[in-house]
């Protein structure tokens, strides 16, 4: 089970204390097993960010498999509607931004609008969903969970909560990608479980997927001409952004491996810039960019290979079949590296703490072995 927070004493004495006294209050009850022919609409709670949203599409593949003439509808931000878009794996994004995902201010009482919430809230049970799924290992997802009304509400039995569950699932105790907590929810309500890649440890069947339109891709393909990157360069895509500050590596060593891969192997070189960065000369770049979500994710997918921090960018490109390398400070790849088979992870962390560190060598040596893996496949 990954860690989505830093589980401490005394956080773990509080979660039991809510579960012991609500469970006091909640009057035990046996459902049967669920059964696949009554589950007509399934509503997905990832209201997080990027990378999350992106985790959660193979939990996504796996529900339209097993229950393909079942409505789908994932409860997201503004993110998650563009992140799906031509992906076919949900019938209906729900935009909501929830007060306490923010990235900052999120315990701002101002931030609460309780008339939004409760909107929100008398929507969710006006669609009478049979069956909500959550993997965040969160009280507050759970209330939400049993407010939508769904006879059947499927989650952990980990992070405060679970009495509100109908299936409460117990958290494993070995340390598992995000990808398979999904997938340990969802595989089981079809009598399923996760098969293995002997060699990543991947389902080899539910992988993260993206997908991008023709129209997009054609936009992508005239975009990087305009910056004389034709069709057959080796196109190597840097991203330096995170939504947390620990994960950055300093962009300059981004620059320095760039620099070496230009000079040894002649590639051409694309650097993302955040939205809200500063301007920025970079003079080792055939291209410096600055898109939307949407013109990101058709340019990674005329790119040979992304090298970037442990991010959503890292997460999208994986999705979209790209090699990736990717660099971690603080995060534990354990739980949040690229899921697809082959990908390549420099650095450890804990998942809030730094442990081995990153190198430019050791990112460059990566580097190469993604492009002659590269290059033997085409």
């Amino acid at each position: 089970m990954a860690e989505t927070w830093r589980v401490t004493p005394r956080k773990v004495a509080f979660v039991k204390a809510i579960d012991a006294v609500g469970g006091a209050f909640h009057r035990a009850q046996v459902f049967p097993a669920i059964d696949p022919e009554q589950i007509r609409s399934i509503l997905v709670l990832e209201p997080w960010h990027i990378g999350d949203v992106v985790i959660a599409t193979a939990a996504l593949r796996a529900l339209r498999s097993h229950f393909p003439e079942s409505r789908i509808t994932i409860l997201g931000n503004a993110d998650a509607e563009e992140l799906l878009r031509h992906s076919r794996l949900v019938d209906e994004v729900i935009v909501f931004d929830l007060p306490w995902t923010a990235k900052s201010s999120k315990y701002d009482p101002r931030r609460y609008d309780v008339d939004r919430v409760h909107g929100l809230i008398s929507e969710l049970r006006r669609r009478k969903f049979d069956l909500t799924i959550d993997a965040r290992m969160d009280l507050r997802s759970n209330i939400l969970s049993i407010l939508t009304r769904a006879p059947r509400r499927v989650g952990f039995d980990f992070g405060g909560g679970s009495f509100l569950l109908t299936d409460a699932m117990a958290a494993d105790p070995p340390r598992h990608h995000r990808v398979d907590d999904w997938l340990s929810l969802v595989l089981p309500l079809a009598g399923d479980t996760i098969q293995r890649d002997p060699a990543s440890g991947s389902d080899i069947r539910f992988m993260p997927f993206l997908a991008v339109s023709s129209d997009e891709s054609a936009w992508a393909e005239e975009m990087l001409r305009s910056r004389g990157i034709q069709p057959g360069d080796t196109v190597v895509a840097f991203h330096g952004g995170a939504s947390d500050p620990r994960r950055m590596w300093p962009l300059e060593c981004y620059e320095n491996v760039a620099q070496a891969l230009v000079s040894k192997r002649g590639v051409k070189t694309v650097f993302f810039l955040e939205p809200d960065a500063p301007d920025r000369k970079i003079p080792v770049a055939s291209a410096v960019l600055r898109t939307s979500l949407r013109e990101m994710m058709a340019v990674l997918t005329k790119c040979d290979l992304l090298i970037c921090n442990d991010s959503g960018p890292m997460h999208i490109a994986d999705a979209l079949g790209v090699p990736v390398v990717a660099v971690f400070l603080t995060g534990n790849p354990v739980w949040h590296r690229p899921y697809h088979p082959g990908q390549k992870v420099v650095g450890r962390g804990t998942g809030h703490d730094f442990v081995v560190a990153p190198t430019e060598a050791g990112i460059l040596e990566a580097a190469n072995e993604q492009l002659d893996a590269r290059r033997r496949a085409l």
